[in-house]
């Protein structure tokens, strides 16, 4: 199970980082995408496993630099006021957004989860694998624009830009509200296993 959802996560993530890496590639060299038709059993047999492959680096560096860019926050916001008050406001502006989480949720649904321990790893799993499509779609589409930027003929450019730009920014969000709920139903289910093996 296990296994099938990681398939699944990093196909997507693979799928969408082909764009823009095949984008980039066609400027440098002639793929011959125009033939994909008369060899499509080889391509779907090639191009899966590169996309599963890709996915997993995708998803590997997106982790890497949501992690590096929490330390550079932290660190930041010690050593620089103006940051600092910068990073407060952004704060502020996206409670005003996304609100305080509700401090009861997940509490009906890891107690009845907690009488099986197979069906709550397998709901963390699912909640897990939300995370990392949400981070892999924001780096996706960080890379996209830099590619639009860089690549897009000058009349799609600039809407294929702020294009991804939306859609990394909204992403985000959709990654910092997604690990939040995950990690609200870890903390929820570990206590309602653990009291569970208490009685």
């Amino acid at each position: 199970m296990q296994f099938a959802v990681a398939l699944i996560e990093y196909l997507i993530s693979g799928i969408v980082a082909s764009v823009w890496v095949t984008a980039i590639a066609m400027n440098y060299i002639q793929l011959p995408l125009n033939k994909v038709n008369d060899y499509k059993e080889i391509f779907v047999v090639v191009y899966f496993p590169i996309a599963y492959v890709l996915g997993i680096y995708i998803d590997t560096t997106s982790s890497f630099l949501i992690r590096r860019a929490k330390e550079l926050d932290a660190t930041f916001a010690k050593k620089i006021k103006i940051y600092l008050w910068i990073r407060n406001v952004f704060i502020s502006l996206y409670k005003i957004f996304a609100g305080n989480p509700k401090q009861d949720s997940y509490e009906r649904s890891a107690g009845i989860l907690s009488q099986s321990i197979p069906d709550t790893v397998r709901t963390m799993e699912a909640y897990v694998s939300r995370d990392r499509i949400a981070r892999g779609a924001a780096l996706n589409a960080l890379a996209g624009g830099i590619t639009a930027i860089s690549y897009a003929p000058t009349e799609v450019k600039f809407p294929i830009f702020y294009g991804c730009l939306i859609m990394f920014i909204y992403s985000l969000f959709m990654y910092k509200r997604l690990r939040r709920l995950s990690s609200r139903f870890k903390r929820v289910a570990i206590s309602k296993i653990k009291t569970k093996s208490e009685d």
